[in-house]
């Protein structure tokens, strides 16, 4: 009877051991595989519009080009957001140097923006805290199909790097 005690303390123990090696196993992947992100996405009310931080779960590494691809997605279907940025921009390429990133988009940033000096602003804007996030990021240049341009939609000037 007493080898049956300790025969079934431990195989208890075993399992016991297991068990918390499987949690800490699926815990330690899942935040290998999965990050949080901020965007920044518009909010409409019945007099204004602001931009907001929205936290975004990426799988995968957390990288600029993740989050840029998180803004890019837009809101969530069951937000009451608006797209910062036009639907269908691409983001072309995404490099950090320097404390610089320079982020190429696809031309429909430009070819189907809506218009409007604030949501431009709200846009540009947008894009600059996304990147400013990382802590290796302090200013941000926009190119729209691998050139430098004047602005999004006339309004704001995006020929140099930008800053928070």
């Amino acid at each position: 009877m007493c080898r049956l005690k300790t025969f079934v303390v431990n195989l208890v123990i075993i399992a016991l051991v297991i068990g918390a090696y499987t949690v800490f196993s699926l815990h330690r992947q899942r935040s290998v595989d999965e990050s949080r992100v901020v965007i920044y996405l518009i909010e409409s009310t019945p007099t204004d519009f602001y931009l907001v931080p929205v936290e975004r779960q990426i799988k995968g590494p957390l990288s600029p080009a993740s989050a840029v691809q998180a803004l890019l997605n837009g809101p969530l279907e069951h937000e009451d957001l608006l797209a910062s940025v036009p639907k269908g921009t691409k983001l072309l390429d995404l490099t950090v140097r320097d404390s610089l990133a320079t982020a190429n988009f696809s031309p429909e940033i430009t070819d189907d923006f809506g218009g409007g000096s604030l949501m431009e602003a709200y846009l540009v804007e947008a894009i600059v805290k996304t990147l400013t996030e990382f802590p290796d990021v302090e200013r941000v240049q926009i190119l729209v199909d691998g050139a430098i341009i004047e602005s999004i939609g006339g309004h704001i000037l995006i020929t140099h790097p930008l800053q928070r």
